[in-house]
């Protein structure tokens, strides 16, 4: 019975499910980094919406896709701090400006105002990192709406006490190219017994 479960597992690993994306991402250039308490706070986009044609293909247990990807985005505010100092963050205000269409808006302040955690970093020692996923999506399409400028909101809050500030941020459109290949019995195996908020997405700018 042994023998036969050691024989079994080099099947199972060669006939691991398989997925690639070939992608074109109309996106923003994440920017630079602001300080707030000592944690460095930044934007952060992942494109939810496809341009032109796109198309997938599956063999199998192999399959791959061709997209071009652009807005609407899912976004989030990010920020990087130390053990022991940084323990949350809280947005209370964002407002957004488009360069080429001229819209001027104001997030429901009432969807905001919760807090997220600062959590251990796997792999960088003394290093916690918050995620404050915004609700919903934000409407906007680089080509069309030109540069994006957001005003955050956000505090900072550790034993030392809370800092806040608001903070404003200057995207500009961008052009990438990504190709992901991905393992998924490994991908759902790392993500067992994980929280959400330590998962990592490549397809976040």
């Amino acid at each position: 019975m042994i023998r036969a479960a050691v024989l079994l597992v080099p099947c199972l690993l060669a006939l691991s499910s398989c997925m690639g994306l070939r992608a074109t991402k109309h996106t923003y250039a994440s920017g630079p980094s602001a300080d707030v308490g000592g944690a460095r706070v930044r934007l952060g986009f992942r494109p939810e919406g496809t341009k032109g044609p796109s198309f997938m293909m599956s063999a199998m247990v192999v399959g791959g896709g061709v997209a071009t990807l652009d807005g609407p985005f899912r976004w989030r505010v990010e920020a990087l701090g130390e053990t022991g100092r940084h323990e949350s963050l809280v947005v209370h205000r964002i407002r957004t400006r488009t360069s080429k269409t001229g819209r001027d808006e104001w997030f429901p302040a009432g969807e905001l105002g919760r807090r997220a955690e600062f959590r251990a970093l796997k792999g960088k020692e003394g290093v916690v990192r918050a995620r404050y996923p915004i609700p919903g999506l934000l409407k906007v399409i680089p080509e069309e709406d030109g540069a994006l400028d957001v005003w955050v909101d956000v505090a900072v809050s550790g034993p030392e006490g809370t800092r806040r500030k608001t903070l404003q941020f200057r995207m500009d459109p961008t052009v990438k190219s990504q190709n992901e290949v991905v393992f998924l019995p490994v991908e759902i195996a790392r993500s067992i017994g994980t929280d959400p908020a330590d998962w990592e997405d490549s397809m976040w700018d």
